[in-house]
């Protein structure tokens, strides 16, 4: 940069192009930093969850999901309600809770964990699924 010799009569001049290179500097932070997300929570009913989901699913669709807790929502007295972040986790992550071989996994890798009574109970607990892939899916 070159120094140059800046009167007072040269002042406004000077400040007007400071505060317009100013004015461009702010712009170009304004659009690197992106604009912060409100912090308030956005809630569903039953009817805006079904204009929001990707493939529109019919009301009965949503509270048979709701009653196998297929989806995250919440109880607010008699209604039905969900939350836009947890639903949007929910459909990119394809799942909300455990399957059951998963579930089943999980208590065999516990229970073979435990010192006593092994085969009792890993008997107990298979003849339990037995009864249970035999029982009729309308219970």
């Amino acid at each position: 940069m070159q120094q140059e010799n800046i009167t007072f009569n040269d002042m406004p001049q000077m400040l007007a192009v400071m505060y317009a290179k100013l004015n461009e500097l702010g712009d170009k932070v304004d659009k690197l930093i992106p604009p912060k997300k409100s912090e308030e929570q956005q809630w569903f009913n039953v009817a805006d969850l079904i204009e929001f989901l990707p493939t529109h699913p019919a009301e009965q669709t949503i509270y048979g999901w709701t009653s196998a807790r297929k989806i995250p929502f919440h109880k607010k007295g008699k209604n039905i309600i969900f939350n836009k972040a947890e639903i949007e986790e929910w459909l990119k992550s394809g799942t909300y809770r455990k399957s059951e071989t998963d579930l089943e996994n999980e208590a065999m890798a516990f229970i073979n964990n435990k010192r006593y009574g092994k085969k009792e109970i890993r008997k107990n607990i298979s003849e339990w699924v037995l009864v249970c892939t035999r029982l009729p899916n309308n219970l």
